[in-house]
């Protein structure tokens, strides 16, 4: 079987997965020239079009409508890609991809990590998206260290519009979405759209609910044909039940949607309700205030001023917790069920500043400046204790602040001789990182201890095209990033006293690229780490996977190819990455019982949770003008969940199908009206698609066969 389903995934990468070239709307983006022309630089990058962003949007998250994409593996807590969801690219999580949005960055100042459940929904404001595996060309926000994701959103409609997105499906999920926009008004200077959804479901995993809302408001002024100014607001609000904990092995096999969390146990350890609160809050506010400017000759700027705010908290059941690690061991007993809450109270705000000169005589020039604060405090409160008369709420167990500043610049130029096209980039990045108790709020039996870091990098970049013609290209480039460790990287310092090193990355990029009615294109990278910060396998109380120092590489060839066979009527497509992801020389050191400290060498290991063969194959068919089929297939290969290769902790290779069928007829005059179905999981089959390692192999798994149906009307 599974031999026939790499021989399967072989013939899906000979026909690609090249996404669609449509045209962006509104030609007046706010962005520069430097978002389109990406996708001719000397990287590897792949372009992802409105219109193939919104054929599947019915509700799942990015990271699913992402899935086909060549070298992407996801995720889903809830088994269903509705709440906790998470990508990966080429085997590396969002903590080593820079996200974007409009040129600003999407991570988490200190996880760097971009929760999507954050902002539902946030692909129907979405133009395209352009996803750069490797190093990439640099951009602001983080260190782009495996791949970065730049996402552009709609700029308002020239034309008046109404819309309204109404799905449904299973696990009783639901999704409503209205839009609308004024079109051009006072005199032709301003438009303005907006946007509001509400995402529910109760997901696959047994208590794994969503609750989302989110809305978008753009408005963009054109004081000339020389300046413009835009503003936007996006705003989400999230509370999910908590489904981060896994199952192990055996209740994979009874029961596989059991969710642990929330379990409330009596004396003896048996299991005799759940906690229905035991959930994630969080809401999240972004502003952005951009200034295009045209000088004239060529020259242009676009300066962005953005504020981020976020605040929410995690309300868990807690079973048989030492008192003592919540300061309340002045009551009664050591040990008691709880319910506590841990809170995040966040700010991140700062400018990023872009010029670019397109036509220089052979040149084309850009530059860019940008600065950024994360102000974060943390801090958690009991708010039960059994069999007390505990009540104080506003008690404040652990209180910490963290604070990260950065700056950084860069300057890119690409240069035209012949058929020859220079690239070269150079990014300076200066990072402060401090972390410290506040007021009474120290607390050493939590996982957290005060840490002061600075850093100064610099990312060089080169690389070149060489032109047979239009069509077909071949280019080579080489970069190098760096990057800081996380939050959690150095909460793992009390373990060994070994602080964590800053991350160092080489990347070797060889390919050729071919447009046309049979597109293709492929390539070779070879990723050269040192002290890469890879999971262990184990994941710390909240989910989060904790980290180590390692000397690793990734390497590997990607293909990808599409072929018109009818044009407008009958495409094939398929991409296929066939890689090695390895430790050069693991180790893993360990405590015993008599407080000594030991450590153990593997030598060569698979990196955890790196599939080496990832693909995606299939067709896509128009039986009339009106009707889509669309017919996707998703394999991934096995996976360990630890670095140490444990017989009892790998994730087996699977093979998943999707349905689409939408129907568009021209009733009423309307501008669109569209009825999709999409069937996920067609073959109905069992998968888990995430775990981790704590003694043993523990896993999340994903739904079967489960359907979603919309309605989309435009007026």
């Amino acid at each position: 079987m599974k031999r026939s389903i790499f021989l399967l995934s072989m013939f899906g990468a000979s026909i690609l997965y090249a996404q669609e070239k449509d045209s962006i709307q509104n030609e007046d983006h706010i962005h520069l020239q430097e978002v389109s022309i990406t996708e001719k630089l000397p990287i590897t990058v792949e372009k992802l079009s409105e219109k193939f962003l919104q054929k599947k949007n019915l509700g799942q998250d990015v990271p699913t409508l992402l899935n086909s994409a060549t070298s992407v593996s996801i995720t889903s807590d809830a088994g269903t890609g509705i709440g906790y969801s998470s990508i990966k690219i080429r085997g590396l999580n969002e903590q080593s991809i820079n996200v974007t949005l409009n040129g600003i960055s999407l991570n988490d100042g200190e996880s760097q990590g971009v929760f999507w459940v954050n902002m539902p929904d946030m692909v129907s404001s979405a133009s395209s998206m352009i996803i750069q595996r490797g190093v990439g060309t640099s951009s602001n926000g983080m260190a782009s260290f495996g791949a970065s994701i730049n996402i552009d959103s709609q700029n308002p409609s020239p034309i008046p519009f109404a819309e309204a997105n109404v799905s449904f499906g299973s696990f009783n999920t639901q999704k409503y979405t209205v839009q609308a926009g004024t079109g051009k008004i006072l005199n032709n200077k301003l438009s303005i759209d907006g946007r509001f959804s509400k995402i529910n479901s109760d997901g696959y995993i047994n208590r794994s609910w969503s609750d989302l809302i989110s809305y978008n408001f753009s408005a963009l002024y054109e004081v000339n044909s020389k300046t413009k100014f835009r503003f936007q607001n996006m705003f989400g609000r999230e509370q999910t039940y908590q489904a981060w904990n896994g199952i192990d092995g055996e209740t994979l096999k009874n029961n596989r949607r059991y969710n642990t969390g929330g379990e409330i146990q009596n004396e003896d350890g048996e299991v005799v309700g759940f906690y229905k609160n035991h959930t994630d809050n969080y809401t999240q506010n972004h502003y952005y205030l951009s200034w295009l400017q045209d000088f004239g000759s060529n020259w242009k700027s676009n300066l962005t001023v953005h504020y981020r705010k976020g605040k929410g908290y995690y309300e868990s059941y807690k079973n048989n917790r030492n008192l003592s690690r919540y300061k309340l061991d002045f009551l009664s007993s050591d040990k008691r069920n709880l319910i506590n809450r841990e809170y995040l109270d966040n700010d991140f705000y700062g400018f990023n500043l872009d010029v670019e000169n397109q036509k220089l005589n052979d040149f084309k020039v850009f530059f860019g400046l940008s600065g950024n604060e994360y102000d974060g405090d943390h801090y958690g409160n009991v708010l039960w204790v059994k069999d007390t008369d505990w009540n104080n709420k506003d008690f404040k167990y652990y209180n910490n602040r963290a604070v990260k500043k950065q700056l950084a610049a860069y300057a890119k130029l690409l240069y035209s001789i012949g058929r020859f096209e220079l690239f070269g980039d150079l990014q300076y990045r200066y990072v402060s990182y401090e972390a410290r108790y506040l007021k009474n709020g120290e607390n050493d039996q939590e996982d957290f201890r005060p840490f002061s870091d600075k850093f100064n990098f610099v990312n060089p970049k080169a690389g070149v095209n060489y032109k047979i013609n239009s069509n077909n290209v071949f280019y080579a480039s080489y970069g190098i990033s760096q990057r800081e460790p996380l939050r959690v990287d150095y909460s793992g310092i009390t373990r060994n006293d070994e602080k964590p090193k800053s991350e160092f990355l080489q990347d070797y990029e060889l390919g050729y690229k071919k447009s046309g009615r049979f597109s293709m294109s492929a390539n070779l990278y070879y990723m050269d780490y040192r002290n890469q910060l890879v999971p262990t396998g184990e994941l710390n109380d909240v989910g989060t996977p904790i980290r180590k120092n390692s000397k690793t590489y990734r390497r590997g060839i990607e293909l990808d190819a599409s072929y018109a066979i009818l044009p407008e009527r009958l495409n094939v497509f398929g991409n296929l990455t066939l890689s090695q992801n390895r430790n050069k020389d693991y180790s893993e050191g360990s405590w015993d019982n008599d407080g000594n400290y030991s450590v153990k060498k593997y030598g060569t290991t698979k990196i955890a949770l790196s599939p080496d063969v990832i693909s995606s194959f299939g067709f896509e068919v128009y039986p009339t003008k009106n009707l889509l089929l669309n017919f996707t297939n998703k394999y991934i290969g096995e996976q360990y969940l630890s670095n140490t290769e444990p017989a009892d902790g790998k994730l087996s290779s699977f093979l998943v199908s999707d349905l689409l069928i939408r129907y568009s007829p021209n009733w009423l005059n309307l501008k669109k009206l569209e009825f999709s179905l999409l069937v996920n999981n067609l073959f109905d089959v069992q998968y888990e698609s995430n775990g981790y390692y704590s003694g043993g192999g523990y896993y999340f798994p994903q739904a079967g066969i489960n359907v979603l149906g919309g309605i989309s009307v435009r007026l």
